[in-house]
């Protein structure tokens, strides 16, 4: 398996790849290839080209929640290439709008397209719910890391809008990849809004087996310190092989990281990983 990130918000020394706040990686099996979030734009699509990776030949399309950063090349993914049936996997409350409230004012943080576009451009749109999704041999999604009663680790900040009214944000539609293999789990996250810990303990618990490898954005940019090195040590404490984070994960995070365990890199724009 080669997973190649296509977006980060840093991107490797010396690489020809550019870099902005969001997240895309693509990962290539034997049997599939998957593209795991776009990014803000249109960058994901360069990159790509600069790393000869042929995103008009994927086989799968998910998106780990409905964030601008993360699906807001979606777009430009459909429009430049014809897909006849492209399965795209979304959670629950995906296309619900997103925002924050600032001193200047809402600023929308969401999708700009709906199912019915999806459609016109030959989408297979399907949706994660509390049970895991098989979508290839070994190969999950899970979503629902969270609960109507676990409020303690919402971010006030990020808010929802449904039928209902305004609410702060449980991330219901936050989707996370696993691949099941017999050396152990490979995880694939976006932001991890939920919460990591959760999510790597829902994974570990829904297979049985530790997780080998582990990555993408795992959300401490704006965590308290305390919060920083609990998660960081609880992660290192782990044992994970490959721990490769990085967009919403903050620098100060990373440098905790890295100072702390050799199995750490910073997964950024460009990096090429063979699992």
């Amino acid at each position: 398996m080669k997973i190649t990130t296509l977006v980060d918000n840093h991107a490797m020394e010396g690489s020809v790849c550019g870099s902005e706040h969001g997240f895309s990686v693509y990962i290539e099996t034997e049997k599939h290839r998957i593209l795991f979030d776009t990014g803000c734009g249109s960058l994901f699509l360069e990159n790509a080209r600069r790393l000869s990776v042929d995103l008009s030949a994927i086989d799968t399309l998910i998106i780990s929640h409905g964030h601008y950063d993360h699906a807001g090349g979606v777009r430009t993914l459909l429009e430049t290439f014809s897909f006849d049936s492209l399965p795209m996997f979304t959670g629950e409350g995906f296309f619900n709008r997103k925002f924050v409230k600032e001193p200047q004012g809402e600023r929308e943080l969401g999708v700009s397209f709906d199912s019915e576009y999806l459609r016109s451009r030959g989408v297979d749109h399907q949706t994660v719910g509390k049970d895991p999704v098989l979508i290839g041999d070994g190969i999950y999604l899970l979503s629902r890391f969270t609960g109507k009663d676990e409020n303690e680790d919402l971010n006030p900040r990020f808010l929802l809008e449904t039928d209902e009214g305004v609410e702060v944000d449980r991330f219901n539609d936050e989707v996370s990849l696993v691949f099941d293999t017999p050396e152990g789990l490979i995880l694939i996250v976006g932001c991890s809004h939920p919460g990591i810990l959760r999510i790597v303990e829902r994974v570990k618990s829904t297979f049985g087996k530790p997780i080998k490898a582990l990555l993408g954005g795992i959300h401490l940019y704006d965590a308290s310190e305390e919060k920083m090195k609990r998660v960081s040590d609880a992660l290192i404490g782990m044992h994970i092989e490959t721990l490769g984070v990085s967009h919403c994960t903050g620098d100060a995070a990373g440098e905790y990281l890295k100072a702390r365990t050799d199995r750490f890199f910073i997964n950024a724009a460009g990096k090429q990983t063979e699992l």
